[in-house]
């Protein structure tokens, strides 16, 4: 089985035009040439990968370039080693190119991270060379590092382990690579932010990022990454909860891992990007994170949170801060956390269609994510009448989604009715950040349907006017 295997690999690697290109351009540079890595892991896993990693005996940079020319992709240089590696970037590929260990392939087989990656494929020989076990590893679904030294060298890989195990789906850590990790698991925090993002970003919408967050805080890697998680351990939630706060949160996280199931729950044509997934997996890690310092108790002992939407936004913007998020992502999950709520009193009181207006104008074009989260959300807290609580959010969600389906694009994009000039000139302000309020509260206004025309609108600017306390009086 295992030779069948392998010669299926061989006749892939022998099909693929990528590969042959490269092998044909090293021949005509007098290089030697090793394919090692995750395009060969993956073939032996049943798939297939437009990423390919090269181990070349001569002058990395001169193939890169020759390379490059024939496909007409971008090529550059990678971080700072010496001798310096380099990757040929096409719209659907990327090529690597990494110098030889002077000590030979052996040695270069043992810089990499871990046995499932060591594997190479030797073009001059044609053949599998497979000196540290990986393929028995990917038989038996083990992560394993080719040395304790790899994670000396690069504390990243400690979350590249997590990563592999959590993408790949089936796999394990072995005992010995646990335990080096654990050892080390401070060390994280030497790694740039960036690269951690990243590993995290992948995790995240993997479809086993609970699985992946369990790992983590197994082995010492959350509270590096995300220790304001752990304020969230052992705080309790009262009866319409049946986990803490640390464990409600991870186990929203699971929810949102099976988004498809979370949006069965709704009739509407919900159209996510990676980007919208990654964005509503972070919302759903980071939603409580004001509990732990919103906690008080009432006059029977029981809990409340209250003002933690408004706290755990702030505190999760700093935490994206510190991981480098995008600007855009950060401000979408930190608009999602502060307004998770937003549904909770019409769930319990019954809704108006203005109320729901309201929530569609304020959460605009992430009103999708904010029912999927709420969902997610709810699925979470299995306290005091769960199932009744659960029906009456989705029934609360699919109005909402009914409003935007129907009216979504006239109530987030209404027409114009005065410019910032005419909020200037009536209420004799200078240009600024009042401008806009004013502006967006009379946008305010027309999803309340209390403004219709021009006519009405100028007549709000009037009466602002008129107003002792001028616009910072404005309702």
């Amino acid at each position: 089985m295992e030779e069948r295997k392998t010669a299926d690999v061989v006749r892939a690697v022998r099909g693929d035009p990528l590969i042959r290109l490269t092998e044909e351009t090293a021949a005509r540079a007098g290089s030697s040439l090793f394919l090692v890595g995750g395009w060969l892991r993956d073939r032996y896993l049943g798939g297939h990968s437009q990423d390919y990693d090269f181990i070349v005996e001569g002058e990395a940079g001169t193939l890169a370039e020759g390379i490059s020319r024939s496909l007409g992709a971008t090529c550059f240089r990678m971080g700072h080693e010496e001798p310096p590696n380099y990757r040929v970037a096409g719209p659907a590929f990327t090529i690597d190119l990494v110098p030889q260990h002077p000590e030979g392939l052996g040695r270069e087989l043992l810089r990499r991270d871990f046995t499932i990656n060591a594997i190479a494929f030797s073009f001059s020989e044609n053949q599998i060379l497979d000196p540290l076990g990986g393929r028995e590893d990917i038989r038996n679904r083990i992560v394993r590092l080719t040395s304790p030294e790899v994670l000396d060298a690069d504390p990243l890989r400690m979350l590249r382990a997590v990563r592999f195990v959590t993408v790949l789906g089936g796999f394990r850590l072995s005992d010995e690579t646990v335990s080096e990790i654990r050892t080390r698991a401070d060390r994280l925090s030497e790694s740039a932010s960036e690269r951690v993002r990243e590993e995290m970003d992948r995790i995240m919408v993997s479809g086993r990022a609970r699985e992946g967050l369990g790992l983590m805080r197994d082995l010492g890697l959350l509270k590096v990454i995300l220790p304001e998680l752990y304020a969230l351990s052992a705080v309790d939630q009262g009866p319409y909860h049946h986990l803490d706060a640390f464990d409600h949160t991870l186990q929203t996280v699971a929810e949102t891992d099976e988004i498809t199931s979370v949006m069965r729950a709704f009739t509407y044509p919900f159209s996510l990007t990676q980007e919208d997934e990654t964005v509503l997996a972070y919302t759903a890690l980071l939603h409580d994170l004001g509990k732990a310092c919103c906690r008080t108790l009432d006059a029977g002992g029981v809990p409340h949170f209250y003002g933690h939407e408004k706290v755990g936004a702030e505190a999760a913007a700093e935490a994206m801060k510190r991981l480098c998020f995008s600007n855009r992502r950060a401000e979408r999950v930190k608009h999602l956390i502060r307004n998770h709520l937003l549904g909770l009193g019409l769930i319990q009181s019954g809704y108006t269609r203005k109320a729901l207006r309201r929530i569609l104008g304020k959460l605009g074009e992430d009103l999708p994510l904010h029912v999927l989260l709420s969902l997610a959300d709810r699925r979470s807290a299995r306290g005091v009448n769960f199932p009744e609580m659960r029906e009456k959010t989705v029934a609360l969600g699919q109005a909402l989604l009914d409003l935007d389906a129907g009216e979504g694009r006239e109530i987030l994009h209404p027409p114009t009715l005065v410019s910032g000039r005419d909020v200037m000139k009536i209420l004799h302000i200078p240009p600024g950040k009042a401008v806009g309020e004013v502006l967006e509260k009379i946008r305010g206004l027309q999803v309340d349907q209390e403004i219709h025309s021009r006519e009405e609108a100028l007549s709000f600017l009037h009466r602002l006017s008129n107003d002792p306390g001028g616009p910072e009086n404005m309702p």
